[in-house]
């Protein structure tokens, strides 16, 4: 099932998502947060958890294959944040569960690091659906 979400992914991939996604951590927030109707963005949480698992080898395919330049970091950050419930916190033990489910765990202080990030960019997308 995450296979075809990953395909679905890509396929669905536009330059304007492109360029969401070549941005950086405070420029991605601010467009989730301010610009949340006008963004073009993969929204789907199994496909953000897809492309979510193919980075967590330290390289997403944006960047391998579409030219993005945003971190891997960052990336990771958005994927999980976009694809959580909006109701629920991101914690250390949330990347724990999740990373492990696809096969690839984050521990210790990179948990801690990308539930951060992961956690403003949920707030961003809950401030910007209003």
């Amino acid at each position: 099932m995450i296979e075809m979400a990953y395909d679905e992914a890509l396929v669905t991939l536009s330059s304007d998502m492109l360029d969401f996604y070549n941005q950086s951590l405070s420029e991605i927030l601010d467009d989730l947060a301010n610009e949340w109707d006008t963004i073009s963005l993969i929204d789907s949480p199994l496909q953000n958890l897809a492309l979510m698992q193919d980075a967590l080898d330290g390289s997403s395919v944006l960047a391998e294959n579409y030219g993005v330049t945003t971190d891997n970091d960052t990336l990771l950050a958005v994927f999980l944040g976009v694809a959580s419930d909006k109701e629920l916190p991101i914690s250390a033990d949330t990347v724990i569960a999740v990373t492990t489910i696809l096969g690839t765990p984050v521990t210790g202080e990179d948990a801690e690091a990308l539930a951060e990030a992961a956690e403003d960019v949920r707030e961003a997308v809950v401030l910007g659906h209003g």
